[in-house]
């Protein structure tokens, strides 16, 4: 069996580590790098350079540090770039000891099953598209010169004295959190009433309190209706609320989302929805039969973790095993400062859902780790079925929180109830306890909370 797979990224490279291992012959093509723009440009550079700055912040506030302290920028993005490297080698490793044949060049569909690539032509039995995504523009505010996507940003010579950033999502926030401990004056816009709004409305509120507290100036309801330039700087028109206001910065950072990319593979006629994604059905499979496709191809939400499980999903298929995407619960992890984690449902979700929705919610003061460590600032919710008591989602803000993500995405998937996890003894002195508190707060029954 052959299989040609179309894209290095997240679902590129592990679709065709997993099909190794199962005895199907790969070819991989990529057009850029391996590692795609998780690995390259977005999840890895943005958290690299986010490390550098959470430590930089830690130093120059501590208390028991003498002297003052500088943030070398262009020091902190060639360590990011030597991570990046390390990294994209790393996949580069993987792939030649799985046996993997790697083919770097813009790929497109040839005659009946065939990709061609450099003037090669390549043969499959199954095609699998993980042709990632792209960023979404705005029209009021282009790209290019002092217009700046997330992509760029990270690898500025300097770092912007001033930066407006385009949308309060996810990298939006993660751009401002950056920006904002690096002492930037930053300005985030954000159209609708709230920052983060897919998630929990009490994560975004204390997302926003704390941006604010660090000096962000936060629009919300905001748009962009004019932008302009004189002498080295960027002036914005915002249409907010309050009326129209002008921002004056170095840079600006568009972030208002992205879309999926086919490129050349348009040209199959596969099914796509709504918003240009490929349909699939639950084991990749498009509306070709021996097409499959998995990753940001397939829609939101883009995430690296959701790219592997529908990989590996893809290619079980391929080799007749019976596998199916079908998770309960794909955690959204934003490392922000201070971090967000949002798995499951919401309570207004819930409730949609037709759950009998409760919640019971404990501040990160209550953990001794988090106090020892100064990062008492944020809380955790858990919502559950007020009948079953079914664990349906895990909310949570607060600085190291991004690591008790995949234990909360285990108690959605894995139908726990609050009271399995009241049984389960976490150590201490750890973030992990909050399962525990949460749990027993919802039982009535808290240790480390006082009932008022």
């Amino acid at each position: 069996m052959r299989l040609v797979v179309v894209g290095g990224g997240p679902a590129g490279y592990v679709a065709a580590i997993r099909a190794s291992q199962l005895g199907i012959k790969v070819t991989l093509i990529e057009a850029e790098h391996l590692g795609g723009e998780c690995t390259n440009y977005a999840c890895i550079p943005s958290k690299a350079l986010l490390h550098a700055a959470e430590v930089y912040r830690k130093a120059a506030s501590a208390p028991w540090l003498a002297g003052s302290l500088s943030f070398r920028w262009g020091e902190a993005v060639r360590w990011k770039d030597g991570v990046v490297e390390r990294l994209r080698r790393g996949i580069e490793f993987l792939l030649k000891s799985a046996g993997v044949e790697v083919v770097h060049g813009v790929a497109k569909p040839g005659p009946g099953k065939s990709v061609e690539v450099n003037g090669r032509r390549f043969e499959y039995d199954y095609l699998l598209l993980a042709t990632g995504s792209e960023p979404v523009d705005l029209k009021e505010l282009p790209r290019g010169g002092r217009v700046l996507g997330t992509r760029e940003v990270f690898g500025l010579e300097n770092a912007p004295a001033s930066v407006a950033i385009i949308g309060g999502g996810a990298a939006g926030v993660e751009a401002a959190s950056l920006f904002s401990m690096l002492g930037s004056e930053v300005h985030l816009v954000e159209v609708m009433d709230r920052l983060l709004p897919g998630l929990d409305a009490d994560v975004s509120r204390q997302v926003e309190r704390a941006l604010a507290g660090r000096g962000v100036k936060v629009y919300t309801s905001s748009r962009v209706v004019g932008a302009g330039g004189a002498d080295g700087a960027l002036e914005l028109r915002l249409s907010t609320p309050g009326g129209e206001k002008r921002v004056e910065v170095e840079i600006a950072v568009v972030a208002v989302g992205r879309r999926p990319r086919l490129g050349p593979f348009a040209a199959l006629g596969l099914e796509l929805d709504s918003r240009g994604a490929v349909k699939t059905d639950s084991s990749m499979r498009t509306s070709i039969p021996w097409v499959y496709a998995a990753g940001d191809v397939t829609g939101p939400p883009y995430y690296a973790h959701k790219a592997y499980a529908q990989a590996k999903a893809a290619v079980e298929n391929m080799a007749g095993l019976k596998s199916a995407y079908e998770p309960r619960a794909v955690p959204a992890v934003i490392f922000s400062d201070p971090e967000v984690v949002s798995v499951g449902l919401t309570e207004e979700e819930a409730a949609k859902r037709g759950y009998r929705p409760k919640a019971a919610r404990v501040p990160l003061s209550a953990l001794g780790r988090a106090v020892a460590t100064d990062s008492s600032e944020g809380f955790a919710k858990l919502v559950y079925d007020g009948e079953s008591r079914v664990v349906l989602g895990v909310h949570m803000v607060g600085r190291g929180v991004s690591e008790l993500a995949g234990e909360a995405a285990a108690l959605v998937e894995f139908y726990a109830t609050v009271d399995d996890l009241a049984l389960v003894v976490h150590p201490h002195p750890t973030l992990s306890e909050l399962f525990v508190e949460l749990a027993e707060a919802a039982l009535g029954r808290p240790t480390h909370v006082a009932r008022l």
